[in-house]
């Protein structure tokens, strides 16, 4: 079948516009940025995959942001990313369709230091169609391997890393980047596994990659830990074939190297450990950067909760823009949504990972951004006992970009 329906549902924009909750995104960049636009969704919502009709399998859902590129032969992928990593592909973005083949599924292994447990796609790049190069989040569960984490708990056992990966064939599959015969780390922690927190920690959910005066740039979530701030930090390299390349922020320059702690020992620890972009503007996870086009700023939209100038506290989604990626402009309200970090008792809905994508985007990753097209959203429903279920549904809403007099 071909995707999206319109969305029967399509209460909440229509409700948010009659109750004048749908805000306009003031986005001006600092120190002689961009000239003012204004980003606002510009009709109703509308459903690009429905779990309960669409899914392959139980663990086919959107559980990160929605990446897409268009391969050699012209066809649009569009990334729907769980661990068992899917694809919809067609000839445009509305006409893509679901792809049951999986196209990356790491091997759930217990051996931690192979960075080979848990792997989803969150961000993918290619000039041409064909060699495909791609940031994973991926995770190391150490609550099922006996012995190793003795709180025995997910949140608690969980280390966050980033790897790499490649596709040769067009997306069709991706693989572990080469890295000299060692896992494709990216970014990790430079401290053993850890065992003396409470909660997850390390770095996660890349963003997608853009492009910029011959450098690949992304961000990706820090968790605090030690010497490792809480933030999102911005790293760059200017070879994507190689994930050891990557470099990352350290307050003055992209000089932190990161080190794999199962095979390398670091005399510095807090040397290897980023420093966050702006956490003062953006203290939640970025879930996408677009260029636009007209005026070379960088958009970042994120899902937060910030007071407005009439004094009330807002939930939803925001975007902030930049000219150097290191200064942001004050983030602005794009629409209210109830966020899946937010979750209590007696929800509809909730939505998490926005990513801005435009249809007419001329770059093959999709990286670049006009006056118009989608903000993409997971939307979770049908809760039990409060907490959610496998019902989450990859959802859109078309925004408008334009410029303020």
């Amino acid at each position: 079948m071909a995707f999206p329906r319109k969305e029967k549902r399509g209460y909440l924009v229509a409700m948010l516009l009659a109750a004048g909750c749908l805000f306009t995104s003031q986005i001006r960049a600092e120190g002689g940025g961009p000239p003012p636009l204004a980003v606002k969704p510009s009709g109703a919502m509308e459903t690009v995959f429905d779990w309960s009709q669409d899914a392959c399998v139980k663990s086919h859902v959107p559980d990160a942001p929605a990446r897409a590129f268009r391969d050699a032969q012209g066809k649009i992928h569009l990334i729907i990313s769980h661990n068992d990593n899917r694809a919809h592909i067609g000839p445009t973005l509305d006409t893509v369709e679901r792809n049951c083949s999986v196209i990356h599924e790491a091997h759930r292994s217990p051996v931690l230091a192979q960075f080979d447990d848990l792997s989803w796609i969150s961000g993918v790049y290619t000039k041409d169609g064909k060699t495909v190069y791609a940031l994973a989040h991926t995770e190391l569960r150490g609550e099922r391997i006996p012995g190793q984490c003795p709180a025995g708990k997910y949140s608690a056992c969980l280390l966050n890393t980033v790897t790499g990966l490649v596709s040769t064939d067009g997306g069709r599959s991706f693989l572990p980047a080469s890295n000299g015969g060692r896992p494709p780390v990216v970014a990790t922690l430079p401290y053993a596994y850890p065992t003396d927190r409470t909660s997850r920690v390390g770095y996660a959910n890349p963003t997608n990659i853009i492009e910029r005066d011959g450098w690949y740039y992304a961000f990706m979530f820090a968790d605090a830990y030690r010497g490792q701030k809480r933030g999102n930090c911005l790293i760059r390299t200017k070879t994507l074939e190689d994930p050891a390349s990557w470099r990352a922020w350290d307050g003055k320059g992209f000089s932190v190297r990161f080190v794999d702690p199962f095979r390398d020992t670091a005399q510095d620890p807090e040397a290897h450990v980023c420093a966050p972009v702006a956490p003062q503007v953006i203290n939640r996870m970025i879930g996408g950067l677009v260029t636009h086009r007209a005026s070379g700023a960088v958009i970042a939209i994120f899902g937060d909760k910030r007071p407005q100038p009439d004094g009330r506290v807002v939930e939803g989604i925001f975007t902030t823009t930049s000219r150097d990626l290191l200064t942001w402009s004050k983030p602005s309200l794009v629409m209210e949504a109830e966020l899946l970090w937010d979750l209590g008792c007696g929800e509809r809905e909730v939505f998490f990972y926005p990513s801005l994508i435009d249809p007419a985007a001329r770059t093959p990753s999709f990286e670049d951004f006009g006056e118009s097209g989608f903000l993409y959203l997971a939307r979770y429903q049908n809760f039990k006992n409060c907490k959610v279920t496998w019902d989450r549904d990859l959802v859109r809403v078309p925004v408008r970009l334009q410029q303020n007099p």
